[in-house]
């Protein structure tokens, strides 16, 4: 793998990044949706869309991880405005109704986006609907990753203002997940994707500056209130002072970053069958259904390969909450890689196998339109802030 001070991000147009991202989410999505509830290692290596088990589904279908982040980001489009009753109620017409599923019905949810969905149904008044989701399930026992693996449409509808995208992301947080773990987990995470869009979508001319050592710098540097997000994600109090130098502080992080020695003790150990790079047990490396869990793993799937496709295959094969740590690593991988399959940069996004993945998806009309509404806010929102 090339160092990460040398992988820089691929430029491309806006409306290139959003949609391919909102497509990289769902293929990633489809592709790890067999190996969920799965113990890793306990399967065969996946590397194309397989018939879903889980859910008696075909290959290709693309689960709730998708459908909520179609359901955000089909609310910004239409309503042209951040509106958590809208979203809710996106979120209702998907449960009861299956609009924006794959396959027409709602076939798989978490129990924290059940329980808010049924307290904002059951209350007369909107506004107090919020208040009491907030009341019931900001506790620990609801820090799950269901606002985070939808979270991705926020960042690119709100990428050129960092404060602005990071404010709606806690917002968008707080309408099923308001535990204050989820909330951050989302900020962070939606910050990263503004740092990158902000790259990715500069002039076609322009050369492209960002390398993925300058998204951990801001990782490390990310004013936490969360202490375990500050521990995964952080440097160890006791660390000494981090060099200037791309290459030198690159190698401390590798020594330091816990994600970083994470890798780099898997560099220096054999792939498993069929797979890109080797993966880490479950126990150095969790991808379970914990907020903190799936951001880990996927900034992990992320910082650990230098294509899409190798990344998608490592999140894949992590088993258990394979899917969304999946989606959600796909969403920024498609930030960051993302362009045109004729751009001169595109083998490190559209591969032979991905165009196979791209192919054997459902449903990717849907998809597209649903991004088209989310260029249009976002190219809206580049016009106000000029």
């Amino acid at each position: 793998m090339a160092p990460l001070h040398l992988q820089k991000v691929a430029v491309a147009p806006l409306s290139t990044k959003i949609k391919l991202s909102l497509l990289a989410t769902a293929m990633v999505d489809a592709l790890g949706g067999p190996a969920e509830f799965r113990p890793r290692f306990s399967f065969k290596t996946i590397s194309s869309m397989l018939p879903n088990g889980n859910f008696q589904l075909p290959p290709g279908v693309w689960t709730d991880d998708t459908s909520m982040a179609l359901c955000l980001a089909n609310s910004l489009g239409t309503k042209q405005a951040f509106d958590e009753h809208d979203q809710m109620q996106a979120y209702v017409n998907w449960k009861v109704e299956g609009q924006l599923s794959a396959i027409g019905r709602c076939f798989d949810i978490g129990n924290t986006i059940s329980s808010a969905i049924r307290i904002y149904q059951q209350s007369p008044n909107p506004a107090d609907a919020l208040e009491r989701i907030r009341d019931k399930l900001g506790n620990e026992l609801s820090s799950g990753n269901g606002s985070l693996m939808r979270v991705l449409p926020v960042g690119l509808a709100y990428w050129r203002d960092s404060q602005e995208s990071r404010l709606y992301a806690r917002k968008s947080s707080t309408t099923t997940h308001p535990n204050e773990m989820c909330q951050e987990a989302c900020e962070v995470w939606i910050g990263a994707i503004s740092i990158i869009m902000r790259a990715a979508c500069s002039p076609s001319s322009a050369p492209a500056t960002l390398s993925k050592l300058r998204v951990l710098d801001y990782f490390v540097t990310f004013p936490y209130t969360q202490v375990r997000l500050r521990e995964a994600l952080g440097l160890p109090s006791s660390s000494s002072a981090v060099p200037q130098n791309e290459a030198d502080r690159e190698q401390y992080y590798r020594t330091n970053h816990p994600i970083l020695k994470l890798v780099a003790k898997s560099e220096s150990l054999p792939p498993q069958d069929e797979l890109p790079v080797h993966i880490p047990t479950t126990k150095e490396l969790p991808s379970s259904g914990y907020v903190l869990h799936t951001l880990v793993a996927a900034l992990y799937c992320f910082l650990s390969t230098s294509t899409f496709e190798e990344g998608a295959i490592v999140a894949a094969n992590l088993g258990d909450d394979a899917d969304t740590v999946g989606a959600v690593y796909g969403g920024i991988a498609g930030c960051w890689y993302a362009v045109d399959k004729s751009d001169e940069q595109s083998a490190r996004f559209w591969s032979s196998r991905v165009e196979t993945w791209e192919q054997a998806l459902v449903q990717k009309d849907t998809i597209e339109a649903v991004a088209e509404k989310l260029v249009s806010f976002s190219e809206k929102n580049g016009q106000v802030k000029q």
